[in-house]
């Protein structure tokens, strides 16, 4: 490696790489060569400026870091790859192929034929096989078809179709390598090495042994390793292999960050909370890897169409040579099948909607979802953690029979804070924002399970909870604030109870806030198509009428227990509905688990994530939004390359037929259509439009 001295400090020395005709390795390889010199105290490396900034002790560690720079390797070793050595092989295959082809004009016709047959062979081989096993199937085609050119003595033809076969063969895995690049692109780190702050001190270890809560460093120009949350620094973080968006985003303590994303300017430390398989990204390709066994039914329907063709192949070939007694001619038929595009093109389809529907934060669990997604008439939402926060706030308190609000309030939050239940939670953080303290003078708190809290505040009997813990269970007098109450549960608040020896000394009003994105998604669903939009919640009939007023949803069920909303989801769906359901609790698996499409959020109940169909890894509703769009583009797509493949072969085996082209011709013709679809295939998605 070579190296220019940009600036010198005693201790300090900045110098600029360069290594001609080569890339210069990542931060971590050359960050790397430097953990083990004597007297190093730090080493930070910019990929872009290709500059080394080294801080050391000791006159003797100059010459060492010098000596060390020229010894950094050009080409750091990387792990074989074995998709990739198999495109290798097939693009050997071809390479002889080319060459035997070339070479037969040449050689003494007496060796002709050997040259014919041995390039042939893997092909030949594939169709004995078929034969033998009873398969009539794209192999069994091709072998046939050499083998009639072979018979009839034509080595030249048999020489062009076998290069065409392995070429196609080749071009194939070349597309397949693509869709593959692009799952690999999600979680591409360029080395294996990363920075781990323990005792204070920098270490460099393999990134399989980073623990989850290690403080990893992350430099500019270097890929983040871990999933985990800043806890110091500031850096400008390039996800674009997660979202698709170009624009670095800005970072900061707080924010959580993910592995495969890139660090383009500032420097990060991260508490690691996911490692290795357990990272985000680990899990979405996990997904897509595994979603051959969840295919869509017109995938499915693909295949097995594809393979009730070829039999047919075989008896037009047939029918062929009968009628006009032409090799050629029955060749020619042979050597169009249907099955090879429709079989590569419509999973390579699939498969792109499900990475670009990852980049969107939208996990979808296998093929067949996307397509039911595209096809969903009816959407099924949850009100609580889906429409609203599922985080209650406090909005009102109201004081009766001489208490002051700032007592009730105190001593509702005094009682409270002893159970961590959600709306506890909201009262004691009211009376935190309002600046209300209390010493423990209270004593021993009763907790009556869905009713409310019993004890004592300097001898006072203190009791929080419903009115129906308050008004029966305790015989306390509530009517006079009727009227007042009423007007809250009719717009859909809920109400807490509170006594001092036995006198309603007030309420505390309580409300579940709206997501603020809810609106936006319940109009853009409708702008997409969707017609019928029912909301289902455990609430009151008053709760659930007030958040679906608010929302515009003219459909909804109040006070549902999860058998009734899978009896909801059931009648929907047989009524002829292709349903999706929207939910994030325990009460709301059954009915995501029963629809066509389940629906989950990212921090919703373990059950949830694990029996729903798809997964918002963001917890953006519009991201349902935004995988319907890409699966409403998918569908059309596999359709219109099924066209595009049918005319296309149709009218080459009706060419062949006519004699109006060779055996040759058809193969190329063939080839080159099947590689047309699957680019077409992995072509990217149209954008989301900015009003998402």
């Amino acid at each position: 490696m070579d190296y220019t001295i940009i600036h010198e400090l005693p201790g300090r020395i900045r110098i600029e790489l360069t290594s001609p005709g080569m890339p210069v390795p990542d931060s971590y390889n050359i960050e790397g060569q430097f953990s083990d010199i004597e007297g190093i105290k730090g080493v930070s490396f910019n990929c872009l400026t290709k500059r080394l900034l080294i801080h050391y002790n000791g006159s003797q560690a100059r010459g060492t870091i010098l000596k060390a720079i020229e010894n950094i390797p050009l080409n750091p070793t990387r792990r074989n790859n074995p998709k990739s050595s198999n495109l290798q092989q097939k693009k050997k295959a071809v390479m002889i192929g080319g060459m035997l082809l070339a070479a037969g004009s040449f050689m003494p016709i007496a060796l002709r034929p050997l040259i014919t047959i041995y390039g042939a062979v893997p092909i030949l081989k594939k169709g004995i096989i078929s034969f033998f096993n009873r398969r009539l199937n794209v192999d069994a085609l091709d072998s046939t078809a050499i083998g009639v050119a072979i018979g009839r003595g034509d080595y030249l033809t048999a020489s062009i179709i076998t290069f065409l076969l392995k070429f196609g063969d080749y071009l194939e895995e070349w597309t397949r390598q693509r869709s593959r690049e692009s799952i690999a692109k999600l979680v591409y780190i360029p080395s294996e090495w990363a920075w781990v702050k323990r005792n204070g001190k920098e270490t460099m270890v393999n990134i399989k042994d980073i623990e989850v809560g290690d403080l990893v460093v992350v430099r500019m120009g270097s890929s983040i390793p871990v999933d985990g949350i800043t806890v110091e620094g500031e850096a400008m973080v390039n996800q674009s292999s997660m979202t698709g968006e170009p624009m670095p985003v800005p970072k900061r303590a707080g924010v959580m960050v993910y592995a495969g994303t890139a660090l383009e300017e500032g420097l990060l430390i991260i508490r690691t909370t996911h490692v290795g398989y357990e990272t985000r990204v680990s899990k979405i390709i996990k997904v897509i890897e595994e979603s051959e066994g969840k295919k869509a039914d017109i995938q499915s329907h693909a295949e097995r169409l594809a393979d009730s063709i070829v039999p047919y192949t075989f008896l037009l070939s047939g029918l062929t040579y009968l009628f006009t007694y032409n090799h050629l001619k029955a060749s020619s038929v042979l050597l169009v099948d249907y099955s090879c595009a429709i079989k590569l093109s419509t999973p390579l389809a699939i498969m792109s909607a499900m990475i670009a529907s990852s980049r969107r934060g939208v996990l979808i669990k296998g093929g067949r979802f996307i397509e039911k997604l595209a096809q969903t008439d009816v959407f099924v939402l949850d009100k609580t953690g889906t429409l609203t926060e599922a985080r209650p706030e406090v909005v009102d308190i109201i004081p009766f029979n001489r208490f002051s609000r700032d007592c009730i309030l105190k001593n509702a939050a005094c009682v409270e804070e002893h159970f961590p239940h959600p709306v506890a939670t909201a009262v004691v953080k009211r009376a935190e924002e309002e600046g209300l303290t209390h010493r423990e003078e209270h004593a021993d708190v009763e907790y009556v399970l869905a009713h409310g809290i019993s004890s004592k505040i300097n001898g006072k009997r203190i009791l929080v909870g419903s009115r129906h813990f308050i008004h029966e269970d305790n015989r306390i007098d509530v009517g006079y604030a009727d009227s007042l109450i009423k007007d809250f549960t009719d717009k859909g608040y809920s109400i807490l109870y509170v006594a001092i020896e036995n006198i309603l000394g007030g309420i505390v009003v309580i409300e579940d806030p709206l997501r603020k994105d809810s609106l936006k998604f319940i109009n853009m669903l409708r702008d997409s198509g969707i017609r019928r939009i029912i909301m289902l919640t455990g609430d009151n009939d008053a709760t659930a009428r007030s958040v679906a007023e608010r929302l515009g949803i003219e459909e909804y069920h109040g006070q549902v227990f999860p058998e009734k909303k899978t009896e909801i989801i059931k009648r929907l769906k047989n009524e002829g509905h292709v349903v999706a359901m929207v939910g994030d609790g325990i009460n709301d698996s059954p009915a995501i688990s029963y629809a066509d499409v389940g629906i989950s959020m990212k921090h919703g109940a373990d059950i949830a994530k694990e029996v729903c169909d798809i997964l918002l890894l963001d917890g953006r509703l519009e991201g349902i939004i935004e995988a319907r769009k890409i699966a409403q583009d998918a569908m059309p797509r596999i359709k219109h390359n099924f066209s595009y493949i049918v005319g296309v072969n149709t009218v080459l085996i009706g060419f062949g037929i006519l004699g109006i082209i060779s055996p040759a011709i058809s193969a190329l013709t063939h080839n080159g259509t099947t590689v047309l679809v699957s680019l077409n295939s992995l072509r990217p998605y149209r954008p989301i439009s900015n009003n998402i």
